[in-house]
């Protein structure tokens, strides 16, 4: 097996391949993918989304709702 190295973005899951290897078309790959653990790959904050909704959950928000998909179903009325 032939190893080719080299650095890119995976934007939109997609990985693009430089053009120096694109000759290589209906080829059979094996792909490794190694991240920099340094590098920020979320393009949110998990602590500041769980300190909100630990505090979203203390306000209590949805108590009066009894009936979860009957509620779901009115807000979806709305949307039309």
């Amino acid at each position: 097996m032939k190893t080719i190295e080299f650095e890119t973005t995976i934007r939109d899951g997609l990985i693009h391949v430089p053009s120096n290897y694109r000759n290589m078309k209906n080829t059979q790959a094996k792909v490794i993918i190694m991240i920099d653990e340094n590098h920020e790959t979320e393009n949110y904050d998990k602590k500041l989304l769980l300190k909100m909704f630990s505090k979203a959950n203390k306000t209590a928000l949805f108590n009066q709702i009894s009936d979860s998909v009957s509620w779901q179903k009115q807000q979806r009325k709305d949307w039309e």
